[in-house]
């Protein structure tokens, strides 16, 4: 099964973060997810949460990753939105694939946003 998207590339920014070649200020870690803080925040609160995986896409996660890994991962997004305090003001979490998609690093990844009031996520959609 093919997503569309190019193979994983193992130097992108992420990969690199990951094995701690370049730093980030991370929120949390275990052993199937890190999320730290991003590094141009489009928020007052704007963290990325990326399992340790290599998967490029949603699609390639939900179909390569093991089970325990994708509850790992989705637990991690709920945990450090929790711990970040985004559940009584509320949050978006999103996720960009493929170019069309907005997606600038191919390394499937959640942004969790926060901390004010958000504008709508694309004009004229109802949430």
């Amino acid at each position: 099964m093919t997503t569309g998207l190019p193979p994983y590339d193992e130097n992108n920014i992420f990969a690199r973060i990951l094995r701690g070649e370049i730093p980030s200020k991370r929120v949390h870690e275990d052993e199937h997810a890190v999320a730290f803080h991003d590094i141009n925040p489009q928020a007052p609160v704007h963290v990325l949460v990326i399992p340790r995986g290599a998967y490029v896409s949603l699609a390639d996660f939900s179909t390569k990753a093991s089970d325990a890994e994708i509850a790992g991962f989705w637990r991690a997004v709920g945990q450090v939105a929790r711990e970040l305090g985004l559940e009584s003001g509320g949050y978006r979490a999103l996720t960009n694939m493929g170019p069309e998609g907005g997606q600038e690093v191919p390394h499937f990844h959640v942004h969790l946003f926060g901390g004010r009031r958000l504008g709508r996520m694309v004009p004229g959609v109802q949430g």
